[in-house]
């Protein structure tokens, strides 16, 4: 896509670093300015493998998890919840990468529709926080499952300076959110610094209901806009219609 003419306000990207960054490339290459300031930090951790049973297919519900693909299970069918999640395993070398909608139940229907549940156990590398109830959804239609943390995230403990300086000179015209647990990090932070007034005309888009409501009660001059579904092109479509 051809860049457009830049936008003088800057549009806040909240991810972890590295999803971050290419977020950023994506928002100046349709011509916006780009803040990138992390409101978590990624911690890989120790993790083992289940012996000795017969693994069937391999789930990630986020990039930051792919790392953990050994050399075996990039050999199995990997299901990512979204598309950013399957580029990362499709670098550390899955090639059969299936790809669901963006959300936790879009991926259990899948493997259900697609999966023998007697097959092999399906093992889901995650994160410390998990949301949805993937356990009891696939133990229904009877899978064997099995999550294994490889990572953590980690709040900070204050939003970044520039990110307050830019606040206090009025320079940020949007924030992006993609998940409940960044929102409301991102109101807690904005609430102990006092710069509730600073998001007065701020436009805030979410990726999801759930999002948005962990900022609602955050400034009543912000704007608030969910994208139409849950994944990063139409959150960005949601940002270019109305930034």
């Amino acid at each position: 896509m051809a860049a457009q003419r830049p936008r003088k306000r800057w549009v806040l990207v909240t991810r972890a670093r590295e999803q971050a960054e290419e977020t950023a490339r994506e928002l100046r290459a349709r011509g916006f300015l780009t803040l990138v300031d992390p409101l978590f930090e990624t911690r890989r951790v120790p993790f083992s493998l289940p012996e000795g049973r017969e693994i069937q297919a391999v789930v990630l519900t986020s990039a930051n998890a792919a790392y953990a693909l050994t050399r075996e299970l990039v050999q199995l069918p990997v299901y990512a919840v979204g598309e950013a999640t399957a580029r990362a395993a499709r670098a550390q070398g899955a090639f059969d990468v299936r790809v669901a909608e963006g959300d936790w139940r879009s991926l259990v229907a899948r493997i259900r529709d697609e999966l023998a549940p007697g097959g092999g156990l399906v093992l889901h590398l995650a994160g410390r926080e998990v949301r949805g109830e993937w356990e009891e959804e696939l133990a229904r239609a009877g899978f064997a499952y099995e999550r294994i943390t490889v990572y953590e995230t980690v709040p900070r403990a204050e939003l970044g300076s520039r990110t307050r300086h830019a606040l206090q000179r009025r320079a940020i015209g949007a924030v992006l959110l993609y998940s409940p647990r960044t929102a409301a990090t991102f109101a807690r932070l904005i609430r102990e610094a006092g710069l509730e007034a600073a998001l007065e005309g701020v436009l805030c888009v979410c990726l999801s209901e759930a999002v948005a409501e962990e900022v609602r009660e955050l400034t009543p001059g912000m704007e608030i806009v969910v994208a139409e579904r849950r994944d990063q092109t139409a959150l960005l479509e949601c940002l270019e219609a109305r930034f």
